[in-house]
């Protein structure tokens, strides 16, 4: 990058050094159109014929001047660009002067931390002999233990032929363990399909409650618009006429369906006489 710079900096100092060059020839060449212009002044004086021609030559040379002081403002404006290329470069340059600065600094800090890993490899290394030391008297003791481990080993095998006859006892009970527990786990079953059944029965009563409730409320009402005929209390016979017809109505809805599942006990009951795998073949939901 450094060199890049450099280059470019050269080629701009080439380009100014051209156009310095070319700005002499252009002063030179108006010095030329002075010269010219003064020789048609004094021919001006010796003939009006001549003069009329030296003014439009000298109209000419003034659209040349003007066109050279055009062509002089823009290679003075490029001359301009140039300088402030240059004066970019030149930023570009200390820029580049701090980065290096900064990467000196940084490559020392890295030596540092260089010379600081060495010494602390110095003392891994140290460590790392002692611990083969280390090593060594744990490999002794090592052999040491895999001799009594050599005897502990024929010790357990003879305990563990122990242990095969006692766990062969063991599953023995296990076994008889489980058909007790099967047998209880049957019986469990019995009993809870046969609480399920209760529950249903009881609901049944409930409901058969919530009809009889119902009808003696019918009938307590029709009873009372008989006796005390039409009047304000008829209102109050009336609700108590409703709420029977209510209760009746309820009662008897949830009877049916209580009944529809006490049904359904009834054929399962019939179709399997062992009551310990009905659980595992109905699922009853009893909704309120």
């Amino acid at each position: 990058m450094l060199n890049a710079a450099k280059k470019t900096q050269q080629d701009v100092v080439n380009a100014l050094v051209d156009l310095a060059e070319e700005e002499n020839r252009l002063t030179h060449s108006l010095i030329e159109v002075n010269q010219k212009t003064n020789e048609l002044a004094a021919r001006r004086t010796a003939s009006a014929e001549l003069r009329t021609q030296l003014s439009e030559e000298r109209t000419n040379l003034v659209k040349a001047q003007t066109k050279f002081s055009g062509r002089s403002t823009e290679l003075a404006e490029h001359r301009t660009g140039l300088a402030e290329k240059r004066t970019g470069l030149a930023g570009e340059r200390t820029a580049l002067a701090g980065e290096r600065t900064v990467l000196a600094d940084r490559r020392t800090g890295l030596a540092g931390e260089r010379t600081a890993l060495a010494g602390e490899r110095t003392a891994l290394a140290d460590r790392r002999t002692a611990l083969a030391g280390e090593r060594n008297a744990l490999a002794s003791e090592r052999n040491a233990l895999a001799d009594r481990r050599t005897a502990l080993a024929s010790e357990r095998t003879t305990l563990a032929e122990d242990r095969t006859g006692l766990a062969m006892r063991r599953n023995e009970l296990s076994s008889q363990r489980t058909s007790m527990a099967q047998e209880r786990n049957d019986l469990a079953s019995t009993r809870t399909l046969l609480s399920t059944y209760r529950s249903v029965l009881a609901m049944g009563r409930n409901q058969l409650a919530f009809i009889r409730t119902g009808l003696a409320s019918i009938a307590l009402g029709i009873g009372l618009i008989r006796y005390f005929g039409l009047g304000y209390w008829t209102i109050l016979d009336g609700a108590i006429v409703l709420t029977g017809l209510g209760m009746t109505i309820g009662g008897v809805t949830g009877y049916v369906r209580t009944k529809k599942h006490e049904r359904r006990f009834s054929e399962i009951l019939d179709w399997d006489f062992n009551l310990a795998s009905l659980p595992n073949k109905v699922v009853l939901t009893n909704q309120d």
